[in-house]
């Protein structure tokens, strides 16, 4: 089970926040860039033959001697396309169980305000296409979601930018990557995203990776490649380490910001679900 029932009863009280105004195919719960027949006023523009005279304003022309018809809000779904890395670095760890809670959390997010989903698994076959599942809407489509995201193993190494190719560019809403960006093409596969409108990117890191309590001599093994390499874990050392780390970390907030998308920064370990829905409403992300 990736969310409880109480985890899920917090989140059907919340939805994510849209940047811009969207034009969605079904009716949803997000401002529209067109108009509607909602009870919230918008605009008037001037009356033209063949207007609806129950829209006119009749107060404004008994004030003012003008003819304007009242426009009103619409409301319209914002689809979410969820892009889970599986890559093999995602099973060091933590990582996987936290990346798969992380993809709950939003992927119920939206189910729950009505809003279309789908989700995707990179790499996929062939380390060049991505893998997705099928479309789904409304909070009852929880277990299909639930099941597809239990159902899938991190394996497999690729560009993570050419796996998310023509993710971003499809259907207009927001993107959600969950990764450890630990690519060396990360920056384009941040480019390639920001296509959508807005979007976050989940960092997943696990403990070991941002705080290493390793030292003396070591083998460390890249899980993806299979390459060794002998290190000698000294202070120094450990400390470039850690700042490189810090500027990776700092490079990827500040582009994912300057291409529209939301970073969080998510160490692996449990109870994920509770501290990021807890972030996510500390930011503002979700309201």
């Amino acid at each position: 089970m990736i969310l409880t029932a109480e985890q899920r009863s917090r989140l059907e009280q919340l939805a994510l926040r849209t940047r811009h105004r969207v034009r969605g195919r079904w009716w949803g719960a997000h401002r529209s860039s067109r108009y509607g027949d909602s009870i919230d006023f918008a605009d008037y523009r001037p009356y033209s033959e063949g207007d609806d005279i129950r829209r006119v304003d009749q107060h404004l022309y008994a004030r003012l001697g003008v003819l304007a018809v009242r426009l009103f809000e619409a409301e319209d779904e914002s689809p979410l396309r969820l892009v889970v890395d599986r890559s093999a670095s995602m099973s060091i760890g933590e990582k996987w169980p936290t990346a798969l809670a992380a993809a709950g959390v939003l992927g119920f997010l939206a189910l729950a305000s009505g809003d279309r989903v789908q989700a995707y698994a990179t790499p996929g076959g062939g380390g060049r296409h991505h893998d997705p599942a099928p479309p789904m809407r409304q909070a009852a489509s929880w277990p299909r979601l639930e099941a597809w995201l239990e159902g899938i193993e991190p394996s497999g190494v690729a560009p993570l930018s050419q796996a998310v190719r023509g993710v971003a560019g499809g259907a207009p809403g927001p993107v959600v990557l969950i990764s450890d960006l630990m690519d060396v093409e990360w920056e384009a596969t941040l480019d390639r995203l920001s296509l959508g409108r807005g979007g976050i990117v989940v960092h997943v890191l696990d403990q070991v990776e941002l705080a290493p309590d390793l030292a003396g001599d070591v083998e460390l093994v890249d899980v993806e490649t299979g390459r060794r390499i002998d290190v000698s874990l000294d202070p120094g050392v450990v400390e470039a380490y850690q700042g490189r780390l810090d500027r990776f970390l700092a490079a990827s907030e500040e582009r994912a910001r300057r291409r529209g998308l939301d970073h969080l920064l998510v160490p692996a370990g449990p109870d994920l679900a509770d501290r990021l829905i807890a972030d996510l409403a500390g930011r503002g992300v979700v309201r």
